[in-house]
């Protein structure tokens, strides 16, 4: 009972320097609600595109090559400009035959994909050399762009 007596003494004597610990913690709790407030109100407005490219065979083995696919992750709506093969310095191979289905609006949820089959890429790829890289590409009207390395040109000519 004496030790409470002694603290409850030393906090009537040290009163303000009580009162400006108790403010600071005030202080940073406020701090902390403002930052989780701010990160919640722009939740529904993230926008995250994931892009994945992979191999595919046809049905009944009759062709086989590349796809390179755009997911739309997050909670906004974004339209895609161009999803295809990327060569460096400059040159994007997008699959004409399929483009009106891969230049399209991706609610959330939502994917679209660009098949490149080999016998096409061996045929453009012949003016590049070996050692050049290929990326997947994806870029959406708001200039928001994407690469992933897929490999290298020889790779692609050899199969």
């Amino acid at each position: 009972m004496e030790k409470m007596n002694d603290i409850i003494e030393w906090c009537n004597i040290n009163s303000g320097f009580i009162q400006a610990i108790l403010a600071l913690l005030t202080l940073i709790v406020s701090i902390i609600a403002i930052a989780v407030s701010i990160k919640t109100a722009n939740l529904p407005y993230k926008k995250k595109m994931v892009l994945t490219f992979g191999s595919y065979i046809g049905v009944g083995f009759v062709d086989d090559g590349i796809h390179v696919t755009c997911i739309n992750c997050g909670n906004r709506t974004f339209h895609i400009k161009k999803l295809g093969l990327f060569i460096k310095p400059s040159r994007v191979y997008i699959n004409l035959n399929s483009i009106a289905e891969s230049q399209i609006r991706l609610d959330g949820g939502n994917e679209t994909t660009q098949y490149f089959t080999s016998n096409y890429l061996k045929e453009e790829f012949k003016k590049y050399d070996g050692s050049t890289k290929v990326y997947a590409y994806v870029e959406d009207t708001e200039g928001t762009i994407k690469k992933k390395y897929i490999c290298r040109i020889n790779q692609i000519k050899e199969k």
